[in-house]
């Protein structure tokens, strides 16, 4: 059996990572400078990560919609001529009982300099659906295109375009100094939610240290899901689940695991070195830190960390980074986590 598989396994028995390869970055290992540092922004929640770090945005939805950018329209002029262009290959396309796929089209609320920049397209999504509806929105804002995208069935149409309609009234580029309502950030963008309703959302991105190639962290937050474990109970019942070959591989041991409350986040860490019993070497850490918030309450929402000491891509059982080192990297984003300052109470706006 190969090593790779094991160590794969035992890593998502303790992280839900994405397996994304990143290659070709340079294997130097400097230590990260702690003082010269960042803020990100991510859904309703701000931590402060190492200047050097490479932050890269995951998945990004709200309220039934997925977000994406368009990399290939950077201008207005391109901008017009896109949708144009979709609208009119819409229409060439037909539908078995509705002449052709596109439903109707329409401008959205936001302009600039009384000229459109949103728009909404609502199109069956092949010839032969009849109970489903896609909603595709566009805003161009900051010579970038977004893609909103949803959909709705007949009967949720309305309630599909209200959404639709919202996001683009509330879609607006993220102030240099921070927002000043409440609401979520995403990339460079936010989008204004005062949370007297509970709209689902996600957002995640993953931090990577040059300084640290092979230590990779992800961060989530998102709305409380039914199906959400207490962290340190859902390793507990996955590691009962490992075969006693695979066990054998690996010596397990936890460095810290409990609760752990971050800037008033109650929540649970689990904090693992893997001792690899086949070979010499240090061997690794991975690590996890949950926040599980509260059901139906938007001003309570999930966050997760994930630590990955030796990165996938990489192929390797034993850190070339002191376990010292990265306790320090952990420990400093785990503890600049927070709720930002407007989502912290209601708006004013």
């Amino acid at each position: 059996m190969k090593k790779t598989k094991i160590l794969l396994l035992l890593s998502l028995t303790l992280l839900g990572i994405s397996c994304s390869k990143f290659q070709g970055e340079d294997e130097k290992n400097n230590m990260i400078n702690f003082k010269d540092t960042k803020n990100i922004c991510l859904g309703r929640i701000e931590f402060t990560v190492p200047k050097e770090t490479d932050v890269k945005f995951g998945t990004f939805s709200f309220d039934g919609s997925d977000f994406e950018i368009v990399e290939d329209v950077t201008t207005l002029d391109q901008y017009d001529q896109f949708i144009k262009d979709k609208i009119e290959n819409l229409k060439k396309q037909q539908h078995e009982t509705e002449g052709s796929l596109l439903k109707f089209e329409k401008m959205g609320s936001l302009k600039l300099n009384q000229r459109s920049i949103s728009h909404i397209i609502v199109y069956r999504p092949t010839e032969y659906t009849d109970v489903l509806f896609n909603i595709d929105a566009y805003i161009y804002l900051n010579r970038k295109l977004i893609k909103i995208k949803s959909q709705a069935g007949n009967k949720k149409l309305d309630d599909g375009l209200i959404s639709a309609e919202n996001i683009i009234k509330n879609f607006k580029l993220k102030p240099s100094k921070g927002p000043n309502q409440a609401g979520l950030c995403w990339k460079d963008y936010f989008i204004a939610d005062d949370m007297t309703e509970n709209r689902f959302f996600l957002s995640e991105a993953f931090l990577f240290f040059p300084s640290y190639p092979e230590v990779m962290m992800n961060i989530e937050n998102r709305a409380r899901d039914e199906s959400d474990t207490p962290i340190i109970q859902m390793i507990q019942k996955n590691r009962e689940q490992i075969p006693e070959e695979l066990k054998r591989v690996f010596k397990v041991s936890d460095i810290r695991s409990g609760s752990r409350e971050i800037n008033g986040l109650k929540g649970e860490e689990v904090l693992t070195h893997y001792q690899p019993s086949l070979s010499f070497g240090r061997g690794f850490e991975s690590g996890v830190w949950q926040y599980l918030g509260t059901l139906d309450n938007p001003k309570d929402s999930y966050i997760y960390v994930g630590l990955k000491g030796v990165r996938d891509s990489i192929d390797k059982e034993n850190s070339s980074i002191s376990q010292k080192q990265i306790l320090q990297l952990n420990d400093f984003v785990l503890n600049n986590i927070k709720i930002s300052p407007f989502n912290q109470g209601k708006s004013d706006d």
